[in-house]
């Protein structure tokens, strides 16, 4: 649960600090930190079902702060936390190359899904070159970010984690030793 709750307001922090961010910087060069937070928590999450629930609340909060079709962040955070999940336990993502790549990739896989989704159901008009080509420049700028966002996050979950080495008393025994 404190893993939950400190990750949690950790991803409302991050959606802050975007929307800080976007006032400085354009669309493609701003990371999207919230995506970034989710990607951090499926590469340390234990639990399916405890992440969807945590990763599906801050989709909706991505939702009411962003004014996009209401849900559709919501499903690309799921989409995102699941693959960074499976991703996980099937990888090595221990270095950051292995990790700025899977976030490249999901970063335009999730773009081209929400063209789609926007396609479908407001009637958008089509991606283009111009679109493709700052999908790409944002896949890479989060994939730049991408290492330091995780490692704060993979930071926040060990410490609030109940498991942490510097956080039990262990006291050994020295009965029985001569």
């Amino acid at each position: 649960m404190k893993q939950a709750a400190a990750l949690g307001l950790l991803g409302l922090l991050a959606l802050i600090v975007q929307g800080a961010l976007a006032h400085a910087l354009p669309p493609p060069f701003c990371p999207d930190l919230g995506f970034l937070v989710v990607v951090g928590i499926g590469s340390c999450w234990r639990g399916l079902a405890s992440g969807l629930v945590l990763v599906a609340v801050l989709g909706w909060a991505a939702d009411l702060q962003s004014g996009s079709l209401f849900g559709q962040t919501a499903l690309l955070r799921l989409i995102a936390f699941c693959s960074a999940l499976l991703a996980s336990r099937q990888l090595n993502l221990k270095g950051p190359g292995p990790l700025m790549l899977l976030t490249a990739g999901l970063t335009v896989v999730c773009g081209l899904i929400s063209q789609a989704i926007s396609a479908t159901f407001v009637d958008a008009s089509g991606l283009g070159f111009a679109g493709l080509f700052s999908l790409l420049l944002h896949g890479l700028v989060n994939a730049i970010a991408a290492p330091a966002v995780v490692g704060l996050v993979q930071r926040v979950w060990s410490w609030a984690s109940d498991e942490a080495g510097g956080r039990s008393l262990h006291i050994d025994s020295l009965r029985g030793q001569s």
